[in-house]
């Protein structure tokens, strides 16, 4: 608890800083002086302090105590929005997707290229300590398939939580699934046929226009906002003018951009859904890792009829090796279970068993809220980092939840020769092309920040750095 309470307060002061409390130059609160106000440890005041100077917010100085170094009007803008041609296009995939995908798991110390949280946390050894026992019990194993529509206690589970979401549904409406993109596929291949077009956020993360393109599928690039993500007016016209069969997006703390829906929107977009006579498919995936206050609403909590297929799985919060996940398709139900019957005929006993035990404890939540801190803390390094080794041109996302930033240079910077640079000297990162089916986003590019900072890490970014300034300066 104590390692939670002083980055809280490191928050508190940053806060502080950025509102005007404390001004560039001012003295801070003494170590002693904080401790008695707040009812902490010194030792917890001197950790928080030590995260302020880590990350450029405050220096000491000898024998007078903390000064603010820096103010918030040094942070780096948010990414532009570009403007895309809405019409349909066919899907192709290029190598690069699958090669980013394939090196997820090499040089971890280095790598920021997928979207995979932080498997070094405490949950990691509950999971082991839950498989064992439960493996060694037997009871999952042993019986045959489990029954087409998932284990009981898991779907009993989703439900319960889905609660902070808005989502108000029973286990008997939930289906288990193989992760969340499992679930989007057992959607897609539920509710369309070759040739049909999808509406997808731009930008849209990679892995959902390969199975576009494997299901033979048209996507048609909805441009998003960094913050508000997905155009409503851009939809609308879309809509009028194509028979887009289904909408795909990812709602809450998307991938890349990290932004959440709000819910005028989500309501507004539900209406044209049902003027339409259309359904949409809800990526949920990261809606439980707000950094502060309560979960985000999904669009689940707004549907009207039952046309919103709501997708989720625990790889971003606990660990994407389990390959559990589920989806709860509404008014599309029967359909989705025929197709996982006919493709998968059934999901693991063991790990769902075992993701149900983990969620049913005090456990996962205290493991969600230590998650949600660190990431927030790391989300803000990897923005304190761009400022101080990137160009000063550099644009970057603002994320409230997630795990990743979205980072936009100069129109001269090739970020794909950027991502071959690195990828020779054992650094990822992914490539901007790569979230856009029209050549879109080449001088753009997506960070990891969930994995703990380490001097090897912040040597990466630097040497991400010195590419990018090269790049601009030759250009």
């Amino acid at each position: 608890m104590e390692s939670l309470l002083y980055a809280q307060l490191a928050d508190n002061l940053i806060e502080h800083i950025q509102a005007g409390v404390y001004k560039v130059g001012e003295k801070m609160p003494s170590v002693r002086a904080l401790a008695k106000a707040e009812q902490v440890s010194i030792a917890t005041v001197n950790s928080a302090y030590a995260i302020l100077e880590d990350r450029g917010w405050a220096e000491a100085r000898p024998k007078s105590g903390y000064f603010v170094k820096r103010s918030s009007q040094s942070s780096i803008g948010l990414p532009s929005q570009i403007k895309v041609k809405t019409r349909p296009r066919a899907v192709t995939t290029k190598e690069l997707a699958l090669e980013v995908q394939r090196e997820a798991s090499s040089v971890k110390n280095r790598n920021f290229s997928c979207a995979i949280p932080d498997l070094k946390l405490s949950i990691a050894s509950v999971i082991q300590k839950t498989f064992t026992r439960l493996s060694r019990a037997g009871s999952n194993l042993g019986e045959g398939y489990d029954a087409t529509e998932g284990l009981f206690d898991l779907r009993q589970q989703v439900a319960r939580r889905g609660i902070d979401g808005g989502v108000h549904i029973s286990p008997e409406s939930i289906i288990t699934t193989v992760g969340a993109q499992n679930a989007i596929s057992l959607a897609l291949r539920a509710i369309t046929q070759p040739g049909d077009i999808i509406a997808v956020e731009s930008p849209c993360y990679f892995g959902l226009l390969q199975m576009i393109e494997a299901f033979g599928l048209k996507a048609i690039e909805i441009p998003a906002d960094s913050e508000t993500g997905m155009s409503v007016e851009a939809l609308k016209l879309a809509l009028q003018q194509w028979p887009i069969k289904t909408i795909l997006c990812i709602s809450t703390f998307s991938n890349p951009l990290g932004c959440t829906i709000p819910d005028e929107h989500k309501k507004e977009i539900l209406d044209l859904v049902v003027e339409h006579d259309i359904c949409l498919i809800e990526d949920d995936i990261y809606g439980e890792l707000q950094f502060e206050g309560r979960r985000p609403k999904t669009f689940k909590a707004f549907d009207p009829d039952g046309r919103v297929l709501w997708c989720s799985s625990v790889s971003k919060t606990m660990d994407p090796q389990l390959r559990v996940g589920w989806i709860a398709p509404g008014r599309y139900y029967d359909e989705v279970l025929r197709q996982k019957y006919t493709n998968y005929l059934a999901s693991p006993s063991l790990p769902q068993a075992v993701t149900a035990d983990v969620m049913s404890k005090g456990l996962y939540d205290r493991h969600l809220r230590q998650a949600r801190l660190l990431y927030k803390q790391r989300s803000e390094q990897l923005r304190d980092f761009a400022r101080l080794y990137f160009p000063e041109e550099t644009r970057a996302s603002s994320p409230k939840g997630g795990l990743v930033t979205w980072f936009e240079m100069p129109k001269k910077v090739d970020a794909t020769a950027l991502y071959h640079q690195c990828r020779e000297l054992d650094i990822r990162i992914a490539p901007g092309e790569l979230f856009s089916i029209s050549g879109l986003y080449k001088n753009y590019f997506r960070l990891n920040f969930a994995n703990e900072w380490s001097s090897e890490r912040e040597a990466a970014l630097k040497t991400i750095g010195e590419h990018l300034k090269q790049a601009i300066h030759q250009a």
